[in-house]
């Protein structure tokens, strides 16, 4: 429906309640140019008064309009629930020339009269409408010119490809115009167009004059065979979608030879009713130019106007005010079903208008007295039957404006009201049906572009796009993601093949142009090359190409895909490297599945346990487990199911020889492209002669270790005698200063033998760098109350200490010589004259991690170690008050002080009850 209103030679336009222009084919662009508008813009208010009421009263109206140089007859209908009119305009200027041929050359006839001049086209297709419903056979009248002025039904093979092809459109028209030439009047022809489709045809005769036919067709006779490899090499041929294609075929009508010869002996009796009535329009229309010629020259031979007005269906009536007459027609009086003889009022004509009618006919009759043009339809009833009539009336005036009389005719028009509603109801069916399958073909429209929409979609994915070359234009259709790949973002459809060319890598043309030319022997072709994009930049793409062939085997189209596989070659690149690298590793490269199974192999772990690749895939890997290391590789594999990284993992494992060797492994999870865990790498390294070279070395660096230990341990005792054998020198002498010397010979053996009991400490602890200071401690203070035995052997000790001390040589070494003048003072100053001396020694850490210092008056917190208290005092006689910690002139103490600054800590002397050094510091601790 949509090509034939695209394709119909007259104005077709719809319109919108409101009056704006909906839609309108090419043939109404004048009309539109006459009326100043374009589709989307509202009519000019003279057609929209007509339009509306045509939608206010639900029934066409129709008007003569010129254009140009043409005279057209439109015709509004409204449709669809009165949402809106359509708009059909008929070409009418010969009609209005009709009178000038006939008065003009009698003798010319209708030999230059065309089918349009004689045709009624809305009745004629009204008609063939109603037959199409009934027998779904397409039938068309069509002019010498091949005009096609009605149409009815009409195959979608011919709508959608033969109509469409210019080459197979030319034999549509050659079948219109010339294969139906030379059929008699009164007979008809059958013949095969050369679509190779039954069409029928007969004449329509005016006045000896073949004027046009009736065509009929599209069919096949049920007896005979259906050539199916025509159509298909027909639409391989002309590039019609051969599935399609062949769908439309089988929709043609199979019709028996008995039931054409029925169909056609219906159309020859048509077309000579048409042509009967159309010579009886051409004489009804010079008898209408006779009867006005008579009616103004003859104006009293009745005889001949009531034979017209009989032959016309048309009465006439003439007013004459002043002498108070009114006469009718015979014929006007045979339509209102008045006798002759009755006498003839206003109030006889109003009786017999229908009374729904009435109001309306008598304003337009007073309007008219006023001189307003009187031209009106409306229902009379006579014996009881509705007419149908039209009434038009010319009216004179006097100078003073008033009536003196006036003339009318009355037309029965009942006749062309019933075809107009069985148009109207036709219409209106025609309506619902457009529109249905108007709904059908947009939801069908839909779909298809949401179908191309997603293969578009797909090809984007799959960096894939298809091409389509036309041999017989040289045209290459190209995808959207085809001139993505390219790097073309033009919106043209077709291409070259010489612009494809241009493209490939320079290198790769010759081995792309022999791929496609030896497609020709029936090969397709499947190559990978090189392409230069449009921006410059170089990819690889993979392409596919085969031939499509007619029914003669050659050549006329090609497709084919080109995908895009830059991004795969460069993976596949990746991956071979990686596996060269794999294969070339020195390490064992395994993987696992998660039930401990062998999937990969390397020449790597061949060469550390022995197995080959071929031994040792689909093998658990308990086989390189030792017995006693059974398991150990699964608690592993579970680690790494729950997240948790394992590097450089030291262990022992079987060779196939049965040698045990160290391996430091790292398992790493394996992934597939969802993030699912789905296997284990292992990568193993054998560290046997390192962790050999590492056990030797130990042992070198513990008896290296051992004798640098004994050697300073050996030099401190060397010290301490030579110490010890100076200070002989002065025991014996009684002078104060003899005394001094020997006392400070005597303090610096002891210093000297708490850093030898800190080595001998480091010794004994398998060479650490750390020492157990607790036990350093109790060592410590024994030697010292050794030391110091004599005038304290009643002095008591008491040491509290946190077992498991641990101290570096950094804090050991300063911590023990203030524990050694600490409580080497006491055993010498504090209990001068008493025999119940008690010595208390505490090392703990601090419950809290802050302390105050009193010098600074500041917090300190220890952030990166432990606090420690260090708590030395004695209930010896104490120290005087006036006694300073820093400006004591005992070497002693100031060297306690010094050391405690080192330790990076502050001392406290309390002097309560006896003397109280409490010491409090930082340091990192060692459990």
């Amino acid at each position: 429906m949509e090509q034939f209103q695209e394709n119909n030679p007259n104005p077709v336009i719809s319109v919108g309640k409101d009056g704006t222009i909906l839609y309108s084919n090419e043939a109404s662009e004048p009309l539109l140019h006459e009326w100043g508008v374009t589709v989307g813009e509202r009519l000019p208010s003279s057609i929209l008064d007509i339009v509306q009421k045509v939608i206010t009263q639900n029934y066409p109206e129709k008007m003569e309009a010129k254009v140009g140089k043409g005279v057209y007859l439109i015709v509004f209908h409204p449709l669809s629930d009165q949402e809106y009119v359509s708009i059909s305009g008929f070409d009418i200027s010969s009609h209005k020339n009709l009178e000038e041929k006939i008065s003009g050359s009698e003798a010319r006839g209708v030999e230059k009269l065309e089918l349009a001049d004689i045709l009624d086209i809305p009745a004629v297709q009204s008609l063939m409408d109603d037959l199409y419903e009934l027998t779904h056979i397409t039938t068309a009248l069509i002019d010498l010119k091949g005009n096609v002025f009605v149409i009815a039904g009409g195959q979608e093979i011919c709508s959608k490809s033969h109509r469409v092809h210019p080459e197979t459109c030319k034999y549509c028209i050659e079948s219109d115009t010339k294969l139906s030439l030379g059929v008699a009047p009164g007979e008809f022809k059958i013949y095969r167009c050369k679509d190779n489709i039954w069409n029928v045809a007969t004449p329509l005769i005016v006045e000896g004059q073949h004027v046009g036919n009736i065509f009929s067709g599209h069919f096949f006779f049920e007896d005979e065979p259906l050539e199916y490899d025509f159509f298909r090499s027909q639409a391989k041929k002309y590039g019609f979608n051969e599935e399609e294609y062949i769908a439309a075929l089988e929709k043609i009508p199979r019709l028996s030879r008995k039931t054409v010869n029925k169909y056609m002996s219906f159309f020859m009796k048509l077309a000579n009713m048409i042509s009967q009535l159309s010579h009886s329009n051409f004489k009804l229309a010079k008898s209408l130019k006779e009867r006005e010629i008579l009616v103004d020259k003859l104006k009293k031979n009745r005889e001949d106007l009531d034979r017209a007005q009989i032959v016309g269906n048309i009465g006439s009536w003439r007013l004459d005010v002043r002498k108070k007459e009114l006469t009718w027609s015979d014929e006007n009086h045979r339509i209102f079903g008045i006798p002759k003889d009755t006498h003839l009022t206003y109030e006889t004509f109003i009786s017999k208008v229908h009374p729904d009618d009435r109001k309306y006919v008598d304003k337009e009759w007073i309007a008219q007295l006023k001189g307003r043009p009187y031209d009106i339809e409306y229902r009379i009833v006579v014996d009881g039957k509705i007419k149908w009539v039209r009434k038009r009336a010319y009216f004179e005036f006097d100078q003073n404006g008033e009536v003196i009389g006036g003339f009318g005719i009355t037309q029965d028009i009942t006749e062309r009201k019933k075809a107009e509603e069985s148009l109207r109801l036709a219409h209106n069916n025609l309506e619902a049906k457009i529109k249905e399958r108007t709904f059908e073909l947009e939801k069908a429209y839909e779909s298809l572009m949401e179908e191309k929409r997603r293969l578009s979609e797909a090809q984007k994915i799959a960096h894939i796009g298809n091409w389509d070359w036309n041999l017989a234009t040289g045209e290459i259709y190209w995808s959207d993601e085809m001139c993505r790949i390219f790097g073309l973002f033009s919106k043209r459809l077709f291409h070259r093949h010489s612009e494809l060319l241009s493209y490939v890598h320079p290198e790769d043309r010759n081995y792309v142009d022999n791929a496609v030319k030896n497609t020709l022997n029936g090969k397709s072709f499947n190559i990978d090359h090189r392409i230069i994009s449009a921006d410059g930049e170089e990819r690889i793409v993979h392409a596919q190409g085969e031939f499509v062939f007619d029914g003669n085997k050659s050549p006329i189209r090609i497709r084919g895909i080109v995908q895009d596989i830059t991004d795969h070659r460069k993976a596949e690149e990746k991956i071979r490297i990686l596996a060269d690298v794999v294969e070339s590793s020195n390490d064992a490269i395994v993987t696992e599945s998660l039930e401990g199974t062998i999937t990969s192999w390397n020449k790597g772990a061949e060469q550390i346990y022995g197995y080959s690749a071929e031994e040792a895939l689909g093998k658990n890997v308990s086989i390189a487990e030792p017995d006693n290391f059974k398991g150990d590789i699964t608690i592993l594999i579970e680690k790494v199911k729950q997240g948790e990284k394992i590097q450089h993992y030291k262990t022992v494992r079987l060779k196939k020889d049965g040698r045990l060797i160290n391996v430091s492994v790292t398992y790493s999870p394996v992934f597939d492209a969802s993030r699912k865990l789905i296997a284990v790498s292992a990568i193993g390294r054998d560290i046997t002669e390192q962790v050999n070279a590492e056990r030797l070395l130990a042992k070198a660096e513990d008896a290296r270790k051992k004798e640098i230990h004994h050697r300073i341990k050996n030099n401190l005792q060397v010290i301490s005698s030579l110490l010890d054998l100076q200070a002989e020198k002065f025991r014996s002498r009684e002078s104060t200063e003899d005394s001094e010397v020997l006392n400070a010979f005597i303090e610096s053996q002891d210093r000297v033998m708490s850093i030898a009991l800190i080595h001998e400490e480091l010794h004994e602890g398998r060479g650490n760098d750390t020492i157990n200071f607790s036990s350093y401690i109790k060592r410590l203070i024994e030697n010292l109350f050794q030391t110091y035995k004599v005038g304290n052997l009643n002095t008591s000790l008491n040491i509290e200490l946190e077992e498991n001390i641990f101290f570096n040589m950094d804090v050991a070494v300063p911590l023990g010589i203030i524990i050694n003048e600490l409580v080497s003072n006491s055993l010498k100053y504090a209990f001068f004259g008493r025999d119940d001396g008690k010595i208390q020694i505490k090392l703990c850490r601090e419950d809290s991690v802050e302390y105050a210092s009193k010098d600074q008056g500041s917090t300190k917190e220890s952030s990166n170690g432990t606090d420690f208290v260090l708590i030395i005092s004695d209930n010896g006689i104490g120290i005087p008050e006036d006694f300073n910690l820093e400006d004591s002139n005992s070497l002693g103490l100031q060297l306690v002080k010094t050391l405690v600054d080192q330790l990076g800590g502050e001392v406290e002397l309390k002097r309560d009850s006896g003397t109280e050094f409490c010491i409090k510091f930082t340091e990192s601790v060692q459990n």
